[in-house]
């Protein structure tokens, strides 16, 4: 289904849009039939919070106490599914290819995880107040996304004539911007093709809409918290129960999106 969002639209029985329309249709209908189960539960008493149907399903409109329509429902799990599929891997895929040739940088990510994981009793799953404490690891993420980037760019449309290089672009058009572009501008980011988490020591003293990640503006990426949550969760358990190393080339590539080129193989060895 993914590989059907990243193709040319010509609904062919051999094409991948073919193949990605019904992989969405299977998925849609597997979707219907959770959501009916979600449902019966929650008439009979089940928790409204236990996951992330059940808390759609519990939604109301503050203004007309209405609720979500089965295909509203359907199209916000898709979104989670496929939105947090890939950014949120690309970004843990480099955190991990960072942190195993910047020893101290991974030394520092380590410190903070520790010290988190030894103020808790042994098992207890990570808490709100966890994430917020992780401040360096976070930090981490951000510098990875900005060397990094999993999106290659976007469409934004011009609200005014723009000169650019002797280029007039009209009001109205459509322009695709590269992320990639900004977030190695040296003159936004000093040493640029440096990895530098403590950049972001201070975040407001980088330029508004210059830290494109997760976009900005109204438009933002919804799921930057939910990313956040990923990221910091993984590298909390990665690092604080295992060592590795890269195997292979670290090389990469971008086909839209940013893989690795033998995808990334590690030696990874349990902590004692």
């Amino acid at each position: 289904m993914i590989g059907g969002i990243w193709s040319v639209p010509i609904n062919l029985p051999f094409t991948r849009f073919n193949r990605g329309l019904r992989a969405s249709a299977r998925v849609r209908n597997f979707l219907k039939d959770l959501i009916a189960e979600k449902r019966m539960e929650l008439k009979k008493g089940a928790d409204p919070h236990q996951d992330l149907i059940t808390c759609l399903l519990s939604t109301r409109d503050e203004n007309n106490g209405e609720g979500m329509t089965e295909k509203e429902i359907v199209d916000n799990v898709i979104l989670v599914l496929t939105a947090g599929h890939d950014n949120s891997a690309i970004l843990i895929t480099f955190m991990i290819r960072l942190l195993a040739i910047e020893p101290s940088i991974y030394a520092a990510v380590l410190q903070e995880q520790e010290g988190i994981a030894k103020s808790k009793p042994r098992g207890e799953l990570l808490t709100w107040e966890d994430l917020a404490k992780m401040k360096y690891t976070w930090k981490v993420a951000l510098e990875t996304l900005r060397m990094f980037p999993p999106i290659f760019g976007g469409f934004r449309k011009a609200v005014k004539d723009i000169e650019y290089n002797g280029y007039i672009i009209p009001k109205g058009w459509q322009i695709f911007w590269t992320m990639n572009m900004t977030l190695m501008d040296d003159s936004i980011f000093t040493e640029p093709s440096k990895f530098n988490p403590t950049r972001f020591d201070n975040q407001a003293s980088i330029p508004p809409y210059s830290f494109i990640a997760f976009g900005g503006g109204p438009r933002m990426c919804p799921g930057y918290e939910f990313a956040k949550i990923e990221a910091l969760v993984t590298i909390h358990y990665l690092v604080t129960q295992f060592t590795w190393k890269l195997c292979a080339d670290t090389s990469f590539s971008r086909n839209p999106r940013l893989v690795p080129s033998e995808g990334l193989p590690i030696k990874i060895i349990p902590k004692k």
